[in-house]
């Protein structure tokens, strides 16, 4: 299935290349640009604005209790834009305020299309942005969490505009000292958060289609993935579990084990390098990033979506953000407040990361959730102490112990064997790359997909199809760049 991009953006002068794309209305000199999910249209009863849930595009449903939206709401003098504490799902901001120019987007590779509109030039930055606002081209921010962006028509005056931007109290300055040093009683309590959670999201999806496939688990075999599926099978949610494995791993023995106690058949998948490979400019392509650690986490998922491994229109559970939560470093010396310090501060880059974006899931159609990644069961894991999720040399300890009487002991207890961080996926993407470009960073590569994405946008392909044509071209870009790489090293792809 080649993916579709669903994006909004809203400016201040007619970008006419986006019409070619989408919907277009025109606000008495505001334009809104739109492309949904299959099917969704802008079509607000007169006199009404148009409102739209950042994460799903569509008009905001009935959100969890606590669990706040991102919103962007476009009036005909008036453009204002809530960001969620989390800010999963991005919104950019780009402005020429000399000459009362500005845009809003969802996807930041619009911005090859809608800056030569607004009258601003499309630069790549060098290396990373330079602060947390900052994305990889210039002139282009990301809106923070916790705020409300405004911009609104100065009376009397057609072409002039001002912003004001207001900031919400940040919910992670509540977690700072944590209260529950029980690691079965903490471990129950994130059961019970995550068990309403999954519930809710089952409820959800049962009120808007009747004809999806059913859900779909990423079962790594880890404590993560294997508790969600746990609480799903057990509580009459449809699921079929899908195992990926790679050329440098798999876990299919792990999950296979708790499939068999589930009584639930184990969907094992197995990626070749290629299939992996050719994920990474996709990768880029939905995180809008290219931080080598981001990319290649989500290297497994965008290689299972590419690839067609869970039916279309399946919708999909995982267990990321359980390590940003719930896990930590065994220092058992260590200050417990500088433990907790670095688990926010890892909550905290994640809402700049893209990392658990809905972009991709929308572009395939597919339904896509992270259940630990909800404000209560956030709240649990933030609320208990570091010595309750690192004990005996053990990671998400807590999590284990409750999960220890409902789950055969090898998989409460197994070492984990990582597959989607670190460990034989990211070292084996390494070396690859290594080989085809005869440099070691890694970030320089996927950099290079990124400008090739921006070229590819400039001339009007927003979703590229020929990952390998893209791929090749940023390995030439990057052995370009690289003296020392000059000349191919042996073996390497030419």
């Amino acid at each position: 299935m080649t993916p579709v991009g669903r994006w909004c953006a809203v400016t201040a002068i007619p970008a006419p290349r986006l019409e070619h794309f989408g919907q277009h209305l025109d606000l008495d000199g505001l334009h809104v640009y739109y492309r949904g999910p299959d099917g969704a249209t802008l079509d607000p009863p007169a006199g009404r604005p148009i409102e739209l849930d950042v994460r799903t595009l569509m008009t905001p449903s009935d959100r969890d209790a606590g669990e706040p939206a991102s919103t962007l709401r476009v009036d005909e003098h008036e453009v204002s834009v809530r960001i969620s504490a989390l800010n999963t799902d991005p919104v950019f901001f780009a402005a020429d305020r000399m000459r009362g120019r500005f845009a809003y987007f969802t996807d930041l590779f619009l911005a090859p299309i809608v800056l030569p509109a607004l009258g601003m030039p499309v630069e790549l930055v060098d290396g990373r942005p330079t602060h947390p606002r900052g994305t990889l081209l210039r002139g282009v921010d990301r809106l923070v969490h916790g705020t409300v962006t405004t911009t609104r028509r100065a009376d009397g005056h057609p072409a002039q505009w001002t912003t004001g931007t207001t900031e919400e109290p940040d919910p992670l300055g509540g977690f700072l000292a944590s209260h529950r040093t029980d690691p079965l009683a903490a471990g129950e309590a994130q059961l019970e958060a995550l068990a309403a959670r999954i519930a809710r999201i089952h409820a959800a999806d049962a009120r808007t289609t009747a004809t999806r496939p059913g859900f779909a688990t990423l079962l790594s075999g880890g404590i993560d993935s294997g508790t969600v599926t746990w609480l799903a099978a057990t509580s009459g949610v449809p699921v079929t579990p899908y195992s990926i494995g790679t050329p440098w791993g798999d876990e299919f023995e792990a999950a296979a084990e708790l499939c068999a106690h589930l009584g639930i058949e184990l969907r094992p998948v197995q990626l070749a390098e290629d299939d992996i490979i050719a994920s990474i400019p996709e990768a880029v392509r939905w995180l809008a990033a290219a931080d080598a650690e981001n990319v290649e986490v989500a290297l497994t998922a965008t290689s299972a979506q590419r690839l067609g491994v869970v039916p279309p229109g399946s919708h999909v559970l995982t267990g990321y953000g359980s390590d940003l939560i719930n896990a930590g470093l065994y220092q058992p010396f260590a200050d417990p407040a500088e433990l907790t310090a670095q688990v926010l501060a890892a909550v905290d880059r994640t809402r700049f990361s893209n990392e658990l974006s809905n972009r991709m899931a929308l572009a395939y159609g597919t339904a896509m959730d992270h259940p630990f990644w909800s404000w209560p069961v956030m709240r649990v894991a933030l609320e208990t102490a570091p010595e309750c999720k690192v004990r005996e040399g053990r990671e998400k300890f807590h999590l284990r112990t409750a999960m220890q009487s409902r789950v055969p002991s090898g998989v409460a207890w197994r070492r984990k064997v990582a597959v989607h961080h670190g460990g034989g996926l990211q070292q084996g993407v390494a070396r690859r790359l290594e080989s085809e470009t005869g440099v070691t960073d890694r970030a320089a590569l996927y950099r290079a997909c990124f400008a090739e994405l921006v070229d590819a946008a400039a001339e009007g392909d927003l979703d590229p199809a020929d990952h390998w044509s893209l791929f090749e071209r940023a390995v030439r870009r990057v052995r370009a760049a690289s003296p020392a790489s000059a000349r191919p090293r042996e073996g390497a792809a030419v």
